[in-house]
């Protein structure tokens, strides 16, 4: 009976695995076939088997299609398959290392930091030191790594902490690299599409130097896939059996930032295949290191070449040149959606008995009269202080005033829009990490506005602000819709609306590295400039402020309640979730506005909240009234620098804010 009853376990085994076994071979039968199609259809020249033959290995020069195929085609389809394997390779280790699934180059800030490195290198770097271009790359890569690190030790480098962290130091990264990018106006369109993953290559050195920076590292991991393999028996398993479980983490994850800086030097951000592959992998029963290691290369590097191939046809159509990283980035964002709402991830993986809250109540009277002091201080400055050929200057001139009033009204009105959107988000989802720009809200209405343009329709300024709030509330229905499944818990909310942030900052990428003339007008808009409104924007603004901001204040006691949680609040007889889908569609509103008059990029919204409560402000009302002049503040302040200290350059005030306000909000955070 035993041996029976062991033979059918026998037998039911080698059948599931012959079923595995035959549905992988299907699969991999399938991907070869769809792989030969495609190069079929994206050549761009039809050639003889002998001629493409020769092509392939020694083309004759005086042959133009033989040369364009051997010179561009074929290194740009290694090129695919080189970074696709080496960003899975990255994201593998990231994720088999930390113990994250969410872990990749791209949820972890490493890609915007070594995009940083490589800016600042070659801008500021002599071109006598000689440097290879991933030198810098690395190192930007590390600063970012070893930020978000700083950023989630105290959480024990929980997945939902990371990836928030992550996101903030890639939107700081980002505000730092637009700001040195618009002093070289020249070369934006180039630089946007490299930034936005361009593999297109006119020979084969980029292969040639990329194979070295690759299989050097992936190497140094294959000598270290015992000690690594270790690691998942837990970390105290681990050094008790000899594992220096800190110099292996470091090590890996340090050969991890070398792989992705050198695949970003070359190619620039290409997003989201170190997530979806060792994601597929794992699903694909890869189970031991070395086994997700190689399987994870294979399916990046077929994901990025038949994303690549999927495209090429689409390419340099009417001129414009379509980045592979963005449309990798806009294809991997569901992915992520249906990650996040595959399970459920904690917010810290340390214990947490007893947290305990030190707060430090404030008169609200004395900070907020100090406040209002300081906003009209500065806007006396902004209004009449300003730098000119002559110097700077102070001027009472009527002229100069009336350019001037409309810049410094739509500063201070968008930074106290910015702010209201950002408390009410933060009070609603119970997130201090939340805000219009990480949730995506920010990026829905900038999407809208970038479509209209592209469009081609002359749209006023009343029907670019319909548009505009359409786009932020599609977003906010987005993030509702998947929060039900989760009964709204703040985190996975969040962390909808940061995949959502994702894939439409993807699409706005693809949108810019079309070459339009109407879209690229929009990029001094996409940073946060106030150049160009009018006294008819002001006037818009001031109605959507002061009648969203009023209802929001008489609101109070709904936001005071609503903090609480569900439970408490329908306790009391609030109807919790109507209360936050109302109180959501009007920082909904809030955001559209702003963002339309403004643009996307500020730091206002999550800093804003933050700095009331820092200074005592605790009740709903009295954080509001704070964080509405902070925000102003902060804005009038960031479009006055903008305006004047790099006079005659101007820098949009948004970029200015994201700069000033993400630092300060990192060490917020650290602190």
């Amino acid at each position: 009976m035993t041996v029976s009853l062991s033979q059918s376990v026998a037998d039911l085994k080698k059948h599931h695995a012959g079923i595995s076994f035959g549905f992988k071979a299907l699969i991999t039968i399938g991907v070869i076939a769809v792989v030969a199609l495609l190069v079929k259809r994206s050549l761009p020249y039809e050639l003889p088997f002998e001629q493409l033959w020769a092509a392939t290995f020694a083309p004759d020069e005086l042959d133009y299609k033989q040369v364009i195929i051997h010179y561009s085609y074929l290194p740009r389809l290694a090129v695919a398959l080189l970074c696709g394997a080496g960003l899975a390779i990255a994201g593998c280790v990231m994720q088999y290392v930390l113990r994250n699934p969410l872990a990749s180059p791209t949820t972890l800030g490493v890609a915007a930091g070594a995009e940083l490195g490589l800016s600042i290198g070659i801008l500021f770097m002599p071109a006598a030191l000689s440097v290879g271009p991933y030198v810098f790359a690395f190192i930007g890569g590390l600063a970012a790594t070893g930020l978000v690190f700083m950023l989630t030790a105290k959480r024990g480098f929980a997945p939902l902490q990371m990836v928030l962290a992550g996101m903030v130091v890639s939107l700081f990264f980002g505000s730092v690299n637009m700001m040195l990018l618009m002093l070289n106006e020249q070369q934006l369109t180039s630089v946007f599409i490299w930034g936005a993953g361009a593999l297109n290559q006119t020979d084969w050195q980029g292969v040639v130097n990329l194979l070295p920076l690759l299989c050097v590292p992936v190497c140094i991991l294959l000598l270290l896939q015992r000690p690594l393999s270790l690691l998942q028996l837990g970390e105290d398993v681990a050094n008790a059996m000899g594992v220096r479980v800190v110099w292996i983490r470091a090590i890996s994850i340090t050969l991890a930032v070398f792989i992705t800086s050198a695949v970003v030097s070359l190619v620039g951000i290409i997003g989201f295949v170190g997530l979806v592959s060792p994601t597929l992998a794992r699903l694909m029963g890869a189970r031991r290191f070395i086994h997700r290691l190689l399987v994870s290369s294979v399916i990046g590097a077929l994901l990025l070449l038949i994303a690549d191939l999927l495209i090429q046809p689409y390419s340099g159509v009417a001129g414009e040149l379509l980045p592979t990283g963005a449309v990798t980035a806009l294809l991997g964002a569901p992915f992520l959606l249906w990650l996040l709402h595959r399970k459920t991830f904690v917010s810290s993986l340390k214990a947490e008995a007893e947290v305990q809250f030190h707060y430090q109540p404030r008169a609200f009277i004395p900070t907020a009269s100090l406040l209002v002091g300081v906003t009209l201080v500065l806007m006396g400055i902004a209004l009449t202080i300003g730098n000119s050929t002559d110097g700077w200057v102070i001027s009472s001139n009527w002229m100069l005033f009336e350019l001037r009033f409309p810049r410094v009204m739509i500063a201070l009105l968008a930074g106290i829009g910015l702010a209201l959107a950002g408390t009410v988000i933060q009070r609603v989802t119970g997130n201090a990490m939340a805000s219009p720009e990480v949730m995506g809200i920010s990026s829905g209405a900038a999407l809208a506005l970038v479509i209209g343009a592209m469009s081609g329709l002359a749209l006023q300024r009343t029907e670019q602000m319909l548009l505009g709030t359409v786009g932020a509330l599609l977003v906010m229905a987005v993030i509702w819709l998947f929060g039900r499944r989760s009964q709204f818990a703040p985190t996975q909310m969040l962390l909808t609306g940061v995949a959502l942030s994702a894939g439409l900052d993807a699409l706005i990428r693809i949108a810019m590295a079309s070459g339009q003339d109407n879209v690229k007008a929009l990029l001094t808009w996409l940073s946060g400039s106030t150049y160009l409104v009018g006294e008819y924007d002001v006037g818009v603004m001031l109605l959507g402020v002061v009648c969203i901001g009023g209802c929001l204040l008489a609101m109070q006691r709904w936001l005071n309640i609503i903090a609480l949680g569900a439970v408490i609040a329908n306790s009391v007889g609030l109807n919790s979730q109507h209360v936050r889908q109302l109180l959501m569609l009007l920082a909904a509103l809030l955001t559209a506005l702003a963002t339309i008059v403004v643009g996307p990029l500020s730091f206002v919204g999550l800093l804003a909240p933050h700095m009331a409560r820092s200074l005592g402000q605790y009740n709903a009302k009295d954080q509001l009234i704070v964080a509405c002049l902070l925000g102003g503040n902060i804005m009038v302040f960031a479009d006055w620098v903008g305006r004047n200290v790099w006079f005659p350059w101007q820098f949009p005030a948004g970029l200015l804010a994201s700069v000033c306000g993400g630092g300060y909000f990192l060490y917020l955070i650290r602190k």
